[in-house]
């Protein structure tokens, strides 16, 4: 005598219920989660440029400080991880800030906020006003880091 379980046999109807959980897999997780994980990598490509330009802003005289962020800005925008995001810089504003104005020797500090707008990986139709899913997505860093030509030389 065979024994048998109670409950659902094994003739082959699972199917029927494998095409609806694959087609909401495919269509309502899986696009979602690949925007979220592509936002992970903008946001460190947004990061990358707001401590090169940060970098880059501290090794030049005050005066110049303009010219070394476009130079930033260029080389980011040649780097492999700006081209993937479709990222582009909306602002950088430097804010130096002079720690003791009366003393020379005293350490000034340059301060960088940049904001980088990104596409999003998949254009989600159902999701068209989400930032980061179904819209581009600004994110905004700051960085300081100190002065280390005062344009006094």
């Amino acid at each position: 005598m065979k024994y048998r379980a109670k409950g659902r046999k094994s003739s082959g109807h699972e199917f029927a219920e494998f095409a609806p959980a694959l087609f909401i897999l495919l269509v309502c997780i899986v696009p979602p989660m690949l925007d979220l994980l592509y936002l992970g990598i903008a946001y460190a490509s947004g990061w990358y440029l707001n401590h090169l330009e940060t970098r880059e802003a501290a090794c030049a005289p005050p005066s110049r400080v303009s010219d070394a962020l476009a130079r930033a800005r260029i080389a980011w925008e040649a780097s492999t991880l700006a081209k993937f995001t479709k990222g582009r810089e909306v602002s950088a504003v430097p804010n130096p800030k002079d720690v003791n104005p009366t003393d020379n020797f005293s350490p000034d500090t340059i301060q960088i906020t940049t904001q980088v707008q990104v596409a999003p990986f998949l254009q989600i139709p159902f999701m068209g006003s989400i930032p980061g899913i179904g819209a581009p997505i600004i994110f905004s860093f700051t960085s300081e880091r100190t002065q280390e030509e005062r344009g006094i030389n």
